[in-house]
């Protein structure tokens, strides 16, 4: 909350209707817009008093906003949900829950864009991680503290937001880029998991588990593909004999989580999956020319992982007791045994973070840094260049 400044001094003089810039025995200037306009948020230097004012009065004069208002981030993030969905983003309704549940709530949600520092997105970000979770999902009430994984995302949203910003000229840099979560006390492991090269083997041989489980576990690990991506995929987006493979679609006719497809090349795991699924698959019905349609021929449901996937893993003695860190698989956890496996070497040359990017579609470099530590050369290569004599 803003306390009221002391009473103001004569306005510092400028250009007729350019606004005014009032100066307060506190030493701080807050900007007043033309006319009858309304006061901006309070700055501690002149010169960001001008530069707020001045983006204020260029957003109205290019017509980018109705009145003052729509300078703050509350008025902005609004609009832009709105572009994110006329271009048919697929997680708009998550983002818009998001938006209005924590971003709109925070301490700066209406101060205008130019106004907000870094400083105070690191304090509202301290706050998020500390938060009750809200209630949704089927639950009626909250399900404890915010994971940190749920916090992640709306940080992100946020950085999202305020990059907008800069393309319309009015923001110079954006103040969430750099922030980044707190590092989380007591963490001995990472939140996800993957199958070793063993798991892998053991998963993919045991001639217990339906043909079909197996080349779609196969195929979501040689390709490194999103679940949605998966179930939305089809047969003709699929280029046997280049050997690759684009994903268009998160959900039913809704692009990628970024908006823009992406093509990858099949790797000999997917290629395996293909060579035994695709005679299986001309016998389904497939009405919508799905890859990986349900038996009946319909699309998978969304977010569901499929059918006896669970007792697919207990079959091949992978249950959590038998693995190597003790947890059980998501399916998602098979796109991160595509990126570990890359990393780490395991089926062949390592790849570098760049290109596990790459095959992954991660829009920047940060997604793909939780593999790092796989990289046989992460550490090895450094130490052995150390040189140290002792003598006696």
């Amino acid at each position: 909350m803003i306390i009221p400044s002391p009473t103001a001094t004569h306005p510092t003089r400028r250009r007729r209707n350019t606004g005014t810039i009032e100066r307060f025995s506190d030493g701080t200037f807050r900007p007043r817009l033309p006319g009858a306009g309304k006061r901006l948020e309070p700055c501690s230097t002149y010169d960001e008093a001008r530069r707020l004012l001045d983006a204020a009065i260029n957003a109205i004069a290019v017509g980018d906003v109705i009145d003052s208002r729509a300078c703050t981030l509350r008025a902005w993030g609004r609009r832009w949900l709105d572009e994110r969905e006329i271009a048919g983003y697929r997680s708009i309704g998550t983002d818009r829950s998001r938006w209005r549940t924590w971003i709109e709530e925070a301490p700066f949600a209406d101060w205008p864009l130019s106004a907000i520092r870094a400083r105070d997105v690191r304090q509202w970000v301290k706050g998020l991680i500390s938060s009750e979770a809200h209630p949704g999902n089927g639950h009626l009430e909250a399900r404890g503290k915010l994971s940190r994984n749920t916090a992640q995302n709306i940080l992100n949203l946020l950085r999202c937001a305020l990059e907008a910003p800069i393309e319309a000229e009015l923001l110079t840099s954006n103040p969430a880029r750099l922030v980044r979560l707190p590092k989380a006390a007591g963490v001995t492991h990472e939140p996800w998991t993957y199958l070793t090269p063993d798991e892998q083997q053991a998963l993919l041989e045991c001639n217990t588990i339906d043909i079909e489980l197996r080349c779609l576990f196969a195929f979501a690990i040689g390709t490194g593909a999103r679940q949605g991506e998966l179930w939305n995929v089809r047969f003709r987006d699929v280029d046997l004999q280049r050997g690759f493979v684009t994903f268009r679609f998160g959900s039913a006719g809704k692009p990628r989580k970024n908006g823009k497809p992406l093509t990858v090349p099949l790797l000999p795991l997917a290629r395996w999956a293909l060579s035994k699924w695709l005679p299986l698959l001309a016998r389904h019905k497939n009405p919508h020319g799905l890859l990986w349609p349900t038996i009946r021929g319909e699309r998978r449901p969304r977010g569901k992982a499929p059918r006896g996937m669970r007792d697919a893993f207990e079959t091949a003695g992978l249950g959590p007791d038998n693995r190597h860190d003790g947890r059980a698989v998501r399916f998602h956890d098979l796109r991160h045994t595509c990126a570990s496996s890359l990393v780490a070497g395991w089926w062949g040359e390592p790849w570098t973070l760049e290109q596990v990017g790459a095959q992954l579609g991660h829009m920047s470099r940060d997604a793909t840094e939780r593999y790092a530590h796989l990289s046989p050369g992460a550490l090895l290569e450094p130490a052995e260049r150390l040189k140290l004599k002792i003598r006696g």
